[in-house]
């Protein structure tokens, strides 16, 4: 009985399917057909010769940077290289980092330039910086008669300038000393330069300091051309660090620093970066993003898997700086013969690189 069972089902089951075979034949005339497998259903739609499927060359879209979030103090924006200080801007920040320049010159076995004295301080990142960009300087020109006279001051001490700047032009406003607490010199980020036996004017030879310092990280703070934005007088020989890349695109722009932090609100983290390329062509990204003002800290958009550095402007946000480690393309430039060098270099008349000087500090 039990077999006599399964070959009944069986005639019934081979009818049925046969029956199916040829409801599924009649389906396909009409351009498509259903079927069903384990319980799903999924239509099946014919390809027609006159509406091919195009096949797509583009390249994978590359990924970008990946952010993440990065708690800092809110009042971290009054401190790093890109602090804006100037006539309507006070310094709020902190002078912890501060350095003698002349202790960093001697670790470092330095005697490529000179300070006024072993008190002289500036921002240990700056310091670092200065003792590479003339080491550098001095094996392309074998000149080690610069000098930083001044650095750091303190705001009794600018007030001390500032007051005898006014007695000695009778004016109300002094257009060659900033007012104590306006100063770039209380950041330790503003140096001033001169020379053993001369005043330091950026010409000739020292004309490379100019067109080399964007490459550490420094710009001329006061341009010639710049005068009514910064509301100081052309000073050639005050250098302000801000850091890399930013100093590079200062330059090459033609802005000073005031014109620099305005355009940077133009660039904010959910919008269009600045891209700046540096002199080895590596792509930097930099965004402005605003502080938390409303409390402690503020939870500040950085890249999780790219080198950055961060910087408050001294107002109300941070400046990003991003490596995104890409490199942009460039055209060589012509090969030309090398300059003849001298076969050794003159012998320093210096033991080390301090001295006195009879006007121990310039007029900013």
């Amino acid at each position: 009985m039990g077999d006599t069972k399964k070959k009944k089902g069986s005639g019934v089951t081979v009818f049925f399917d046969v029956l199916f075979s040829l409801a599924l034949l009649g389906g396909v005339g009409y351009g498509g057909y259903y079927i069903f497998t384990h319980g799903t259903t999924v239509e099946q739609k014919t390809n027609y010769l006159e509406n091919p499927v195009e096949e797509t060359t583009e390249e994978p879209t590359e990924p970008g940077i990946i952010y993440d979030r990065l708690e800092v103090p809110s009042q971290d924006v009054y401190n790093g290289s890109l602090i804006l200080v100037n006539h309507d801007t006070a310094f709020q920040g902190s002078e912890d980092n501060l350095v003698s320049l002349y202790q960093v010159m001697l670790e470092r076995d330095c005697h490529s330039f000179g300070t006024r004295d072993a008190d002289v301080k500036v921002q240990k990142e700056y310091a670092e910086t200065l003792v590479s960009m003339f080491n550098a300087f001095y094996n392309e020109t074998y000149d080690n008669n610069v000098v930083v006279q001044s650095g750091y001051r303190s705001p009794e001490r600018q007030q001390e300038l500032y007051d005898a700047d006014l007695q000695s032009t009778g004016l109300d406003y002094s257009e060659k000393v900033a007012k104590s607490g306006f100063s770039e010199h209380q950041t330790g980020l503003g140096i001033d330069l001169t020379l053993y036996e001369a005043e330091y004017d950026g010409t000739g030879i020292y004309n490379w300091i100019n067109e080399n310092c964007p490459e550490y990280g420094i710009i001329l703070r006061y341009p010639e051309n710049k005068t009514s934005v910064t509301k100081i007088q052309f000073e050639p020989w005050h250098y302000r660090y801000v850091g890399v890349p930013h100093a590079r695109y200062i330059t090459d722009s033609g802005l000073c620093l005031e014109e620099y932090i305005d355009l940077l609100y133009g660039y904010p983290y959910d919008g269009e970066h600045l891209q700046i390329v540096d002199k080895e062509n590596k792509i930097y990204e930099v965004y402005y993003y605003p502080a938390d003002t409303s409390a402690e800290t503020s939870s500040l958009p950085v890249p999780a898997d790219c080198e950055y550095t961060v910087s408050g402007n001294n107002r109300d946000g941070f400046i990003v700086a991003v490596n995104t480690g890409k490199i942009a393309e460039s055209v060589p430039e012509p090969e030309t013969a090398p300059a003849p060098e001298p076969e050794t270099a003159p012998p320093l008349d210096r033991e080390n690189a301090q001295t006195e000087l009879e006007n121990p500090e310039a007029d900013s």
